[in-house]
């Protein structure tokens, strides 16, 4: 009696099996992901016998796409304007932070260019009568002020400023920008300050004044004039940032 075949098997089992795998491959067919999520599409309740029915359900399938990424572009626009308006906030605290620091360097500029002045006046004196330094106190000085540009930093690398309007933006980024130009005259009136504060030590040490050549009073007047300029730099500048921070603060 011949072997039983292996291979051959009930017809009822497979018709399972078949069933089973293409319930398998419809679910493996059905599925869509968008934005890694997965969406599953249905197949109809029963078949479709008209073409009435195929649109029909095309229809609703396509319908149930649209208000699926029309509520996921919704979730992002309301998304996007909360970043916006964190950064907004965060921003003009930071611009009155500033302004603050701005207004207090401006006395202090105006007492650094007097008594430059001072210096320049006493230099040109002394060079004809000697005498016209005793007991006259040069200072010869610059204070540091910081501007903080945190908020503008964090709201670049997060990205909230390309939903930014872009005339608001080019208000940011040209207040920020002056900000960098302030820094950097106080950074060019500190290093005025380390030569001409040298000198002007070294030539006090003389015992005798008399024996000092022309040459270093000139000197002196020269690096005193170089940080006058600087400073005068420095109170426009400060007169524009604070006029660009009442500007953006009034029109908020």
């Amino acid at each position: 009696m011949p072997d039983e075949n292996p291979d051959e098997k009930p017809a009822a089992e497979r018709q399972s099996a078949g069933g089973a795998e293409s319930s398998l491959a419809a679910q493996g067919e059905n599925k869509s992901f968008v934005h890694g999520e997965s969406m599953e599409i249905h197949s109809p309740d029963k078949p479709i016998h008209s073409k009435k029915e195929f649109l029909f359900h095309m229809f609703t399938v396509v319908l149930g796409i649209l208000i699926a990424l029309a509520m996921e572009g919704g979730v992002e626009w309301f998304h996007h304007r909360a970043l916006v308006r964190e950064a907004r906030e965060n921003i003009l605290a930071e611009v009155r932070k500033n302004k603050e620091t701005v207004d207090e360097s401006v006395q202090e500029i105006h007492k650094q260019e007097a008594d430059l002045s001072h210096i320049i006046d006493l230099m040109h004196k002394v060079e004809s009568d000697r005498t016209a330094i005793k007991n006259q106190s040069m200072h010869f000085g610059v204070t540091m002020h910081d501007l903080y540009s945190t908020a503008w930093q964090t709201a670049t690398n997060s990205g909230a400023v390309t939903y930014m309007k872009y005339d608001e933006l080019i208000r940011y980024t040209d207040l920020y920008l002056t900000q960098q130009a302030f820094t950097s005259l106080q950074e060019q009136a500190l290093n005025r300050m380390i030569e001409g504060g040298s000198l002007i030590e070294v030539t006090m040490k003389e015992d005798d004044m008399k024996k000092v050549p022309v040459e270093k009073f000139q000197a002196i007047a020269q690096e005193a004039y170089k940080e006058q300029i600087v400073e005068k730099a420095l109170e426009n500048i400060s007169e524009a940032l604070t006029k660009g921070y009442d500007d953006l603060l009034k029109q908020q």
